[in-house]
């Protein structure tokens, strides 16, 4: 294995430093008091990420005591979507069943 040294670098800006270099050279663009108007700039992105009219509310899930995050249509009061889905509420109501029913006294358990 032959080790060698580095090559010297060449004198001069490189890099980042020649850009700003070759940058500063070139023509800039003066804004004109007519172009500064005091009309405020509008935002470059607009996000509403809500569906026009819907609204949002959280309710407790009598079942699982567990807060639900709900998108209701206001005009019939219908659930869009929900967070967490009624199939993972049924889920935990039925564990919830099944663990109050396995722990009733008087009763052996199985597992060992």
């Amino acid at each position: 294995m032959d080790i060698r040294p580095l090559s010297a670098t060449t004198p001069g800006p490189q890099g980042l430093d020649a850009l700003a270099a070759s940058a500063a050279s070139a023509v800039t663009q003066q804004n004109t008091p007519a172009q500064d108007a005091t009309t405020p700039l509008e935002p470059a992105v607009k996000l509403d990420i809500a569906p026009a009219g819907d609204k949002a509310r959280y309710i407790q899930d009598p079942d699982t005591s567990s807060i639900v995050f709900q998108v209701v249509d206001p005009n019939s009061g219908t659930v869009i979507d929900q967070l967490p889905s009624e199939t993972a509420l049924r889920n935990r109501a039925y564990d919830a069943a099944r663990e109050a029913r396995e722990a009733q006294p008087g009763k052996l358990s199985r597992v060992a």
